[in-house]
């Protein structure tokens, strides 16, 4: 196996000057420096070197690898592509691999003879990613607390070491924007709750969102009008149905909102609209947020999108600066969301009553 003085007798130059060029470590800001940069890398390729995970653990005491610590169930955590993009690529730039464990079903229910998951236990990484939005057993937390790693929290809301997206301010921005397009009677139609959200812990962003529709109607002298539906089915296959149901009673109502701005399922208010001959936008304006475009080109509505690959990087960022700084914890870093205008938001007009039927 080549090692670093090897290449450094080839190239005849320093091995601490190969070792800075390997590392990436070396600037290389003028020609001369940059060409024999480019000759011991060339060297190191031809004589087959691959640096070792472990002699830089044992030198430096970094393994270079991070965890995620993430919940078997998928509804628990992020799993977005454009997320995972987003780790990789700052993972990739700075050398760094990510290594990834799921929290065993005995730990998420209190057994006392739970472990911790082994990339916890074997100490073989330099820090975490906590992907466990919401619903964390008690248990969880404690072995988290107990394994002193340093360590940020996705998508949750948290004081410190936490990335998560700005709920509240998106709110007050969508609001907003309906407010200046002239609409003064504007629904919140709040996520619908499905049964398994009763047992324990809920997510943070509904009551972020309404927080924040509520705060900007007040600031504006206009009354909010919070739209609760009926708890969703444990079946998946009944959400589409169970929604247009909701929506269509909430359009026949002779004071139906001019606008609602949706805690997603904005695709099935456009429909429960149309199945009334409710026109949108003319009739009813219609914002969501909702990273799903569903597949349905013909039913494109203005959204407000949490940019996933943004909170991949930020994440990985953050967690090398705490790596870096343990008894330093980071504030909490809230990623601004994006919105996408596909037309179906306009300035409100005449309010007929709504008919038609399911």
């Amino acid at each position: 196996m080549p090692t670093m003085q090897d290449i450094a007798d080839r190239a005849g130059v320093a091995r601490a000057t190969v070792s800075n060029v390997l590392t990436g470590r070396f600037p290389a800001k003028r020609s001369d420096a940059a060409r024999r940069a480019a000759q011991i890398r060339r060297i190191a390729t031809q004589l087959g070197y691959r640096p070792s995970t472990a002699a830089r653990a044992v030198r430096t005491g970094r393994t270079g690898f991070i965890g995620m610590i993430r919940s078997p169930s998928l509804a628990y955590s992020v799993c977005d592509h454009a997320f995972e993009f987003g780790l990789d690529e700052a993972l990739h730039a700075r050398g760094l691999c990510l290594l990834r464990d799921i929290i065993d079903e005995p730990l998420r229910q209190n057994s006392e003879h739970a472990q911790a998951p082994r990339i916890v236990r074997e100490n073989a990484v330099d820090g975490l990613l906590i992907n466990y939005a919401f619903g964390t057993p008690p248990a969880v937390r404690q072995v988290l607390d107990r394994c002193r790693l340093p360590a940020i929290w996705i998508n949750r809301k948290r004081e410190e070491n936490c990335v998560r997206p700005n709920d509240q301010g998106a709110a007050i921005e969508a609001t907003r924007y309906l407010i200046q397009r002239g609409h003064r009677h504007i629904g919140f139609v709040c996520a619908p709750a499905y049964p398994w959200q009763l047992e324990g812990e809920t997510h943070y962003s509904g009551p972020d969102r309404l927080a924040g529709y509520e705060q900007t109607l007040r600031q504006a002298g206009l009354p909010a009008h919070r739209i609760d539906l009926p708890l969703m089915s444990r079946h998946s296959h009944e959400r589409v149905g169970h929604l247009l149901r909701c929506y269509v009673d909430l359009l026949r109502r002779p004071d139906r909102p001019s606008a609602v701005l949706c805690d997603g399922g904005g695709r099935e208010m456009c429909h429960a609209a149309a199945l009334l001959g409710l026109r949108v936008p003319q009739d009813l304006s219609v914002m969501t947020f909702d990273n799903d475009a569903g597949g349905d080109e013909r039913v494109a509505v203005d959204r407000v999108l949490v940019r996933y690959w943004a909170m991949g990087r930020v994440a990985v960022s953050e967690l090398c600066a705490l790596i870096d700084q343990p008894d330093r914890p980071r504030p909490a870093v809230l990623i601004p969301f994006e919105f996408h205008q596909a037309g179906t938001v306009a300035a409100p007009g005449p309010n007929p009553l709504p008919g038609g039927t399911v």
